[in-house]
């Protein structure tokens, strides 16, 4: 690997390893599941929970895997693919085996598409969602067949090859979405399958922040209030417009700009509740939310049959409280001893010290 044209920038070398304002964000992403999935599943803001996760998604991997190029480490590659696998396969192994036990909705004849990272193309080539406890898992997928090809991309293409690919990744996902109809691509293809649109984008953030110009203006509060404007805009135009394809495009550099805010890191108020511990503790949950939440519904379902009809407000309360203690328990007694293991599987060589403090740009 040639590492000559990476160099990280100083204005990002400066932060701190962690970044808790981040993991605020997928916190309120997972918060925006539960909202969809227990309380109102038409939202005047359809596009924002899931390309909110993706956007994150596509900074953060983005960020390590320059981090990787940066040091030059030889086993970057393998010990990327080891890592998602120690953070991902836990739970997700989980909800295959009790789904199998109980075969929920026939799971069993088709566990092996959502042990991998198929399901979204199970749903295609089926056309239903089917056991439909996996129905939140189409963009888990979708990321994870992203982040087989990433690498590939950042650790040993040129950079300007890899400004390239991101921007052209995108294009080409909003290309053959957009105009699906005239290509012939059924809609059982677009909907699981063509939508990775966010985390291109958030790749693009993340390589552009590497221009202090780029993050400043960004992160400047003019900037930022624009982007909760756009996010805003079903509200302030009409309820339908939240489901269009136009917002779906807008709401993504919005969402990017949010991203770099939180990466580089809010002040006053804003920032204070980002960094606060519960938000900590909810983003280390909120991959167990996001896998276990439908099970969860089932066994409410099983167990109080009726409920969900005849007291919706105490199903929601109840659903929400359930999945919450589930993800903790996944976290504490399976996920966290696991992820521990990532130790011996590093993606970078010797490390700068982290500075006591950062600036934003």
């Amino acid at each position: 690997m040639d590492r000559s044209p990476f160099r990280l920038a100083p204005h990002i070398a400066a932060l701190p390893k962690r970044r808790p304002q981040i993991d605020a964000l997928r916190a309120i992403a997972m918060a925006g599941v539960l909202y969809v999935h227990f309380w109102n599943d038409n939202p005047v803001t359809e596009f924002i929970r899931v390309s909110l996760f993706f956007t994150v998604s596509g900074f953060l991997i983005t960020h390590i895997l320059y981090l990787a190029r940066v040091s030059a480490w030889p086993s970057s590659v393998t010990n990327f693919y080891i890592r998602r696998a120690l953070r991902l396969l836990p739970a997700l192994v989980v909800l295959v085996a009790v789904g199998s036990y109980f075969d929920i909705d026939g799971f069993r004849e088709r566990a092996w598409w959502h042990i991998l990272p198929l399901s979204n193309l199970s749903f295609a080539y089926y056309g239903d969602v089917k056991p439909y406890v996996t129905g939140q898992l189409w963009s888990l997928s979708v990321l994870e067949q992203f982040y087989i090809l990433w690498p590939l991309v950042l650790l040993f293409l040129p950079l300007p090859l890899i400004y390239l690919a991101a921007g052209a990744g995108w294009i080409l996902t909003v290309f053959l979405r957009v105009n699906a109809a005239e290509l012939g691509i059924g809609s059982w293809y677009v909907w699981p399958i063509l939508a990775a649109d966010p985390i291109f984008v958030g790749a693009v953030a993340y390589l552009l922040c590497q221009f202090r110009s780029f993050a400043a203006t960004t992160c400047a509060w003019p900037t930022q209030l624009v982007a909760l404007a756009i996010l805003a805009l079903p509200y302030l135009l009409w309820d339908g417009f939240g489901r269009s394809e136009s917002y779906r495009l807008l709401v993504q550099p919005a969402l990017a700009a949010i991203v770099v805010g939180a990466f580089f890191g809010y002040s006053g108020p804003v920032g204070w509740v980002m960094r606060h511990p519960l938000m900590g503790f909810l983003s280390k949950i909120s991959y167990g939310v996001f896998v276990y939440h439908l099970l969860v519904l089932w066994a409410i379902d099983e167990l109080l049959p009726g409920l969900r009809e005849g007291q919706p407000a105490q199903w929601s309360i109840l659903a929400i409280a359930a999945t919450l203690l589930a993800a903790t328990l996944s976290w504490y007694l399976i996920e966290e001893p696991i992820a521990r293991l990532k130790r011996h599987f590093p993606t970078r060589g010797a490390q700068r010290p982290a500075e006591p403090t950062a600036q934003r740009p």
